[in-house]
Protein backbone atom coordinates (compact mmCIF):
# COMPACT_ATOMS: atom_id res chain seq x y z
CA UNK A 1 0.00 0.00 0.00
CA UNK A 2 1.09 3.49 -0.83
CA UNK A 3 2.20 5.19 1.88
CA UNK A 4 0.29 8.39 1.39
CA UNK A 5 -2.81 5.97 1.36
CA UNK A 6 -2.09 5.09 5.03
CA UNK A 7 -4.07 7.06 7.85
CA UNK A 8 -1.78 8.70 10.57
CA UNK A 9 -2.22 5.45 13.02
CA UNK A 10 -1.03 3.04 10.35
CA UNK A 11 2.35 5.13 9.98
CA UNK A 12 2.74 5.91 13.41
CA UNK A 13 6.15 4.17 13.97
CA UNK A 14 8.87 4.48 16.41
CA UNK A 15 10.70 7.44 14.93
CA UNK A 16 14.41 5.97 13.78
CA UNK A 17 16.99 7.49 15.98
CA UNK A 18 20.58 8.21 14.48
CA UNK A 19 23.53 9.04 17.08
CA UNK A 20 25.66 10.78 15.33
CA UNK A 21 29.55 9.29 15.52
CA UNK A 22 31.84 11.94 17.99
CA UNK A 23 29.69 13.78 19.33
CA UNK A 24 28.59 12.93 22.92
CA UNK A 25 25.20 13.94 24.43
CA UNK A 26 23.75 14.91 27.81
CA UNK A 27 19.92 15.57 28.63
CA UNK A 28 20.34 18.76 30.78
CA UNK A 29 18.01 18.49 33.97
CA UNK A 30 16.95 21.94 35.60
CA UNK A 31 14.30 23.51 37.12
CA UNK A 32 11.98 25.96 34.88
CA UNK A 33 12.77 28.99 37.10
CA UNK A 34 16.54 28.15 36.11
CA UNK A 35 16.25 27.81 32.53
CA UNK A 36 17.69 31.35 31.90
CA UNK A 37 20.79 31.31 33.68
CA UNK A 38 21.54 27.46 32.38
CA UNK A 39 20.80 28.28 28.95
CA UNK A 40 23.20 31.08 28.86
CA UNK A 41 25.89 28.67 30.25
CA UNK A 42 24.83 26.24 28.07
CA UNK A 43 25.20 27.75 25.07
CA UNK A 44 28.48 28.92 26.12
CA UNK A 45 29.62 25.45 27.22
CA UNK A 46 28.94 23.91 24.03
CA UNK A 47 30.99 26.23 22.18
CA UNK A 48 33.96 25.41 24.62
CA UNK A 49 33.24 21.91 24.08
CA UNK A 50 31.91 21.31 20.39
CA UNK A 51 32.33 17.63 20.83
CA UNK A 52 29.65 17.50 23.40
CA UNK A 53 26.00 18.39 22.83
CA UNK A 54 23.33 18.97 25.93
CA UNK A 55 19.89 18.34 25.02
CA UNK A 56 17.59 20.79 26.75
CA UNK A 57 14.52 19.93 27.39
CA UNK A 58 12.98 23.71 27.67
CA UNK A 59 14.45 24.54 24.06
CA UNK A 60 15.70 22.01 22.45
CA UNK A 61 12.54 19.84 21.58
CA UNK A 62 10.66 20.63 18.74
CA UNK A 63 6.93 21.44 19.57
CA UNK A 64 4.79 22.68 22.19
CA UNK A 65 7.35 22.46 24.43
CA UNK A 66 9.34 24.64 22.53
CA UNK A 67 6.76 27.12 21.69
CA UNK A 68 5.46 27.03 25.54
CA UNK A 69 8.60 27.97 26.46
CA UNK A 70 9.36 30.64 24.00
CA UNK A 71 5.70 32.38 24.89
CA UNK A 72 6.68 32.67 28.86
CA UNK A 73 10.23 33.63 27.72
CA UNK A 74 8.20 36.79 25.42
CA UNK A 75 5.88 37.14 28.41
CA UNK A 76 2.93 35.92 26.25
CA UNK A 77 0.15 33.75 27.40
CA UNK A 78 -0.05 30.12 25.95
CA UNK A 79 -2.81 28.02 25.88
CA UNK A 80 -2.30 23.93 26.87
CA UNK A 81 -4.61 21.57 24.84
CA UNK A 82 -5.72 18.25 26.27
CA UNK A 83 -2.69 15.76 26.12
CA UNK A 84 -0.12 18.36 26.37
CA UNK A 85 1.57 17.11 29.71
CA UNK A 86 1.05 13.74 28.71
CA UNK A 87 2.99 14.56 25.14
CA UNK A 88 5.97 17.17 27.02
CA UNK A 89 6.71 14.25 29.38
CA UNK A 90 7.15 11.70 26.48
CA UNK A 91 8.75 14.38 24.40
CA UNK A 92 11.52 14.45 28.06
CA UNK A 93 11.37 10.86 27.89
CA UNK A 94 12.52 10.07 24.55
CA UNK A 95 14.94 13.11 25.04
CA UNK A 96 16.35 11.39 28.07
CA UNK A 97 16.26 7.88 26.04
CA UNK A 98 18.54 9.47 23.00
CA UNK A 99 20.73 11.06 25.47
CA UNK A 100 24.03 9.45 26.34
CA UNK A 101 24.35 10.70 30.07
CA UNK A 102 22.67 13.12 32.32
CA UNK A 103 23.77 16.50 33.88
CA UNK A 104 21.17 17.41 36.56
CA UNK A 105 21.21 21.05 37.97
CA UNK A 106 20.19 21.06 41.44
CA UNK A 107 20.61 24.69 42.74
CA UNK A 108 18.36 27.40 44.89
CA UNK A 109 15.18 26.75 42.66
CA UNK A 110 15.43 22.67 43.23
CA UNK A 111 12.12 22.51 45.31
CA UNK A 112 9.95 23.99 42.45
CA UNK A 113 9.57 21.91 40.49
CA UNK A 114 9.35 18.00 40.65
CA UNK A 115 10.60 16.74 36.75
CA UNK A 116 14.15 17.99 37.44
CA UNK A 117 13.79 14.69 40.26
CA UNK A 118 11.78 12.23 38.23
CA UNK A 119 14.47 13.02 35.24
CA UNK A 120 16.69 12.18 37.67
CA UNK A 121 15.09 8.81 38.61
CA UNK A 122 14.34 8.05 35.01
CA UNK A 123 18.28 8.34 33.91
CA UNK A 124 18.81 6.32 36.77
CA UNK A 125 16.18 3.44 35.65
CA UNK A 126 17.78 3.72 31.97
CA UNK A 127 21.05 3.11 33.37
CA UNK A 128 22.39 6.67 31.74
CA UNK A 129 26.17 7.12 32.18
CA UNK A 130 27.47 9.24 33.37
CA UNK A 131 25.30 10.28 35.53
CA UNK A 132 26.72 13.93 36.73
CA UNK A 133 25.15 16.38 39.12
CA UNK A 134 25.81 20.38 39.86
CA UNK A 135 24.69 21.21 43.10
CA UNK A 136 25.42 24.49 43.78
CA UNK A 137 22.38 24.39 46.95
CA UNK A 138 25.18 23.88 50.42
CA UNK A 139 21.86 22.52 51.93
CA UNK A 140 21.63 19.37 49.89
CA UNK A 141 25.40 18.42 48.66
CA UNK A 142 25.81 15.81 51.04
CA UNK A 143 22.06 14.71 50.78
CA UNK A 144 22.22 10.71 50.88
CA UNK A 145 20.16 10.12 47.76
CA UNK A 146 22.38 12.76 45.57
CA UNK A 147 25.62 10.98 46.47
CA UNK A 148 24.48 7.68 46.02
CA UNK A 149 22.34 8.36 42.33
CA UNK A 150 25.11 10.00 40.63
CA UNK A 151 28.57 9.10 39.35
CA UNK A 152 30.18 12.72 40.27
CA UNK A 153 28.63 15.83 42.30
CA UNK A 154 30.47 19.33 41.35
CA UNK A 155 29.48 22.50 43.59
CA UNK A 156 30.04 24.25 40.52
CA UNK A 157 29.63 24.62 36.25
CA UNK A 158 33.26 25.47 36.65
CA UNK A 159 34.36 22.48 38.14
CA UNK A 160 32.60 19.94 35.82
CA UNK A 161 33.65 21.73 32.99
CA UNK A 162 37.27 20.56 34.31
CA UNK A 163 35.95 17.52 34.66
CA UNK A 164 33.86 16.63 32.06
CA UNK A 165 36.29 15.54 28.98
CA UNK A 166 37.90 13.10 31.42
CA UNK A 167 33.81 11.64 32.38
CA UNK A 168 33.22 11.19 28.79
CA UNK A 169 36.40 9.46 27.88
CA UNK A 170 36.03 6.80 30.87
CA UNK A 171 32.45 6.18 29.20
CA UNK A 172 33.92 6.10 25.67
CA UNK A 173 36.78 3.46 27.06
CA UNK A 174 34.19 1.38 28.75
CA UNK A 175 31.00 1.70 26.58
CA UNK A 176 31.82 3.35 23.33
CA UNK A 177 29.62 5.72 21.81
Amino acid sequence: MAEKQLNWAQRLKAPEVKFPKGIFSFYLSHATDSRSYVRKWELGFEKRHPKIAMINPFYDLPGEQERRVRAIDQGKEFKEEPGFEWRMTQGDYIAICYSRGILCIVDENYDKSIGTVMEMVMARTLAKNPKLLVCTNKKLIEHPWLKTHFHKIYTSFEEFEKDVDYQVERVKKKWGF
